[in-house]
């Protein structure tokens, strides 16, 4: 393990960086990780999303300020209003320029995060059995090989 302030080589359990002497606080930083994968933690929806029609209406609605809307239609509200309060810092903060480049980030992290879910959907629905990547996508070309042999 390495020491989170000076980056030196400790032990798995020790409790102070033997090298700069500061406390290594285990369980704070890992349980604070939690919290931050949680809230960015896709939840699987009942039915496939299209995400054509998500990117679109990233897209679309992005140039009036309701880009986050498309996060409604996959399902996901943490990320609605993790989007929706950067959108609202971010277009002020910036002078404008990112309400040119917030619909484009809309519209494809939108598609590619439906994409995303129409994969864990399916692989569910598969039992589980599906080849997936590490994205989560299933590969179709597996299972059609699968039924050659």
């Amino acid at each position: 393990m390495f020491c989170r302030y000076c980056g030196k080589i400790i032990g798995d359990n020790d409790q102070f960086c033997q090298y700069c002497g500061r406390e290594q606080n285990h369980l704070g930083s890992s349980e604070s990780l939690k919290k931050r994968l949680k809230l960015t933690e896709l939840k699987t929806p009942k039915e496939t999303k299209n995400p054509g029609v998500a990117a679109s209406m990233g897209f679309l609605l992005g140039w009036i300020f309701l880009g986050p809307v498309g996060y409604i239609y996959l399902e996901q509200w943490n990320w609605f209003w993790l989007t929706f309060i950067v959108q609202l810092f971010a277009i002020p903060l910036t002078f404008g320029s990112a309400y040119i480049v917030l619909p484009v980030v809309f519209a494809f992290h939108q598609y590619q995060m439906a994409k995303e879910i129409n994969g864990n959907i399916i692989a569910g629905r598969d039992g589980k059995n599906a080849d997936t990547d590490e994205a989560g996508i299933v590969n179709e070309d597996s299972n059609s090989k699968e039924e050659g042999v």
